[in-house]
């Protein structure tokens, strides 16, 4: 694009919630307090000081109590964001860490609630899973309001804020975003974040255009500087020319009107102009989640994430926490299906009862199916909870990471443990579950057709399938742009596993990123998968596509692209193929549409 002025800045970040907006910038700060002094303390001073500690804590609960009461009633879903934060002031890992640091180094609070945060953010970078990784933010935002009462720094309220304006800020916590109000904030700008933070949630829930991990946001914008935000493709513009503005506001109503075009195809069948039927499902992370999930229009839940029921907790969750969470979901989402997948946890510490086996690389260690099946109590209080949860609808149990049969069969045998210990004790738990395996380790590819002989059906989990197959880190800048879904290798694999599976008479479906792109859909149907799981923003332009399509062009787009030989081939073939059908659907990433 064009500069036609000195003081015009473009950026690029992370879209976490489509839209376009055009206003004055607010800039808010919300930068981490930098300077904190040590100083050391006799014993009477340390005594004293922990008083401070546990007194600036009573006043951070207050403060975000406070919060939680203000909540407007279409954000009461995201209450349980707040819980946890007032669970991680009273976290071990943060709570007790900082008083064990005061008394035995007799040092100020302020310097050791610092000391407790960088222990804990070692054990976060360990992290492969980026959804787990990114939950060291909530523990940041909670030190930081922390470090703002012990140091007398104030934060002043979004729900002041009376302006049509759009935010800038260094980052936002949660309780920040929950402040917001939808008919003043137009969009809000951050220099950290990612696609995965409460934060991001929120803003979806809200419906305000964001755009984060910006990195310099705040270092090039003022107040009263004009922006033009693309929650679309991350892009952000300030200081425009006319022409600029003019040329968004045209691209604005554009989408709008897409929008309003493609809400209507959200709860309409997943159908192919010649009666193929795919079914498409929500993958969701957190409970707040559960309203998009129906909203959005997905036929159920093709992939519930259980690990956020182990973070934050200085104990392991109890058989009664997993049930009333499990139970929950069903049956807010029956009559529709729930897959839950078991604990993917591992490598890492979370709970202090888990003593973790140190590892240098977690992402091929002890986690997943593995860690459950060494630590055979703790799996089972999980499909304990799992089968009882089964009463109130539709619940699948899928087991994570397989590499080969014998993980399933014993698995399956601790769930047969489970069913036989609720029958002795009289407890009522769904007899009948279906389980399923998710196919993300090549050698699970490999043996497709002999897993099938053993479950109900398959999730093909391309995050971790494409990243064990390519032999890609995909959180390691130097690697991460050889992440590529459509290698030939991955859709070969793909198609293995799908014809694997319908031979041995068990469906199919496919739970990764890869599921949710629109420009793949055409490659989705024509590699004949039953199921797609997807963000729910992008469930309406999953439908809207595949009601266009027909099998019999899907099919002809496989054929054509299985003779490629790169990827770059593949993108080729479907820019010049596809996209002239299917403008509209191309400049609007599934990935980022909303209602």
């Amino acid at each position: 694009m064009k500069r036609e002025a000195d003081n015009v800045k473009i950026l690029k970040g992370v879209p976490v919630f489509p839209g376009i907006a055009i206003g004055k910038a607010l800039h808010i700060d919300r930068r981490k307090i930098k300077v904190v002094y040590e100083y050391l303390m006799n014993d009477e001073q340390v005594a004293a000081e922990i008083v401070r500690f546990k007194e600036a804590v009573e006043q951070a609960q207050l403060a975000l109590l406070a919060i939680k009461e203000e909540i407007p009633e279409e954000l009461r879903d995201h209450c349980s964001i707040i819980d946890s934060h007032l669970l991680i002031l009273k976290d071990k890992m943060l709570y007790d860490q900082t008083l064990r640091i005061i008394a035995e180094e007799k040092i100020n609070a302020e310097w050791a609630l610092k000391k407790a945060l960088k222990e804990s953010q070692a054990i976060f970078e360990r992290i492969q899973d980026e959804y787990i990784r990114n939950r060291f933010h909530d523990v940041e935002f909670v030190t930081e309001r922390l470090l703002r009462v012990l140091t007398g720094h104030s934060l002043e309220s979004l729900a002041d804020i009376e302006d049509n304006v759009i935010i800038v800020a260094h980052d936002l916590s949660p309780a920040d975003t929950t402040q917001m109000k939808p008919d003043r904030i137009m969009a809000f700008l951050t220099d950290m974040g990612g696609r995965t933070s409460h934060t991001a949630i929120i803003a979806r829930s809200l419906g305000i255009p964001a755009v984060v991990g910006l990195e310099t946001i705040t270092g090039v914008v003022s107040s009263g500087d004009q922006i033009i935000v693309d929650g679309v493709t991350g892009t952000v513009i300030v200081n425009p020319p006319e022409e600029t503005i003019q040329e968004y506001r045209q691209r604005q109503s554009r989408y709008e009107d897409y929008r309003i075009q493609t809400v209507k195809y959200g709860h309409l069948q997943a159908e192919t102009i010649d009666g193929y039927q795919i079914k498409i499902k929500a993958n969701v992370e957190f409970l707040d989640e559960l309203p998009s999930v129906l909203e959005y229009g997905a036929e159920g839940i093709g992939l519930l994430r259980t690990e956020f029921l182990y973070l934050n907790r200085d104990e392991l969750p109890t058989e009664e926490i997993l049930f009333n969470a499990y139970s929950e979901v069903v049956e807010r989402i029956a009559p529709n299906p729930v897959t839950i997948r078991t604990l993917d946890i591992g490598g890492d510490k979370f709970a202090s009862s888990i003593k973790w086996v140190s590892e240098s690389n977690p992402a091929l260690g002890l986690r997943a199916i593995r860690f459950c099946l060494r630590e055979k109590d703790i799996f089972k209080v999980q499909l304990r909870a799992l089968l009882r949860a089964g009463c109130f609808g539709d619940l699948r149990i899928m087991f994570p990471m397989i590499s080969g049969k014998q993980e399933i069969v014993d698995a399956k045998r601790i769930l047969e443990e489970a069913c036989e210990e609720l029958y002795r004790e009289g407890i009522p738990y769904k007899e009948s579950v279906k389980i399923g395996a998710m196919i993300e380790v090549p050698t699970a590819a490999a043996i497709a057709d002999i897993l099938a002989e053993e479950v109900d059906f398959f999730s093909i989990g391309t995050n971790d399938l494409i990243q064990y197959s390519l032999a890609i880190d995909r959180i390691n800048e130097h690697v991460a742009h050889l992440y590529e879904p459509l290698h030939p290798g991955v859709l070969r694999m793909i198609k293995q596993v799908v014809e694997a599976g319908h031979r041995g008479g068990v469906e199919v479906a496919m739970c990764g990123e890869m599921a949710g792109e629109a420009s793949y859909m055409p490659i989705l149907l024509g590699l004949g998968l039953d199921e797609l799981s997807m963000n729910p923003l992008s469930v309406p332009q999953a439908k809207r596509i595949i009601r266009m399509s027909t099998m019999e062009e899907a099919n002809e787009v496989v054929n054509d692209i299985l003779q490629f030989s790169t990827a770059d081939e593949i993108h080729a073939y479907l820019k010049t193929k596809w996209a002239k059908r299917f403008t509209e659907e191309f400049l609007w990433p599934s990935s980022q549409f909303t209602l």
